[in-house]
């Protein structure tokens, strides 16, 4: 019962603290201060990293990491297979 209480704790104050990169970037144009926007803005761009695209049918997503720096795209999944089988 207790690990129920705890848990449900946890989820609610997670609910509550996440602010809009709108709203972030509002307060930053006021105070001059755009380190929480940037770091939103990076946390946005990892996230995004770690998705990948959205490919359409028939298409896989394919990634480099060039340097630290993860690229994608589409590439047609038969044409991605025969270039690993060598075909």
């Amino acid at each position: 019962m207790k690990g129920i209480i705890i848990i449900s704790f946890v989820l609610l104050a997670g609910c509550g603290t996440y602010t809009p990169l709108e709203q972030l970037e509002r307060e930053a144009f006021l105070s001059g201060d755009w380190s929480l926007v940037e770091q939103r803005e990076r946390m946005i761009s990892r996230q995004n990293a770690r998705r990948g695209a959205q490919c359409p049918d028939k298409m896989t997503n394919y990634c480099v990491n060039n340097f630290g720096q993860t690229e994608c795209q589409c590439v047609s999944s038969k044409v991605l297979r025969s270039a690993l089988l060598g075909n």
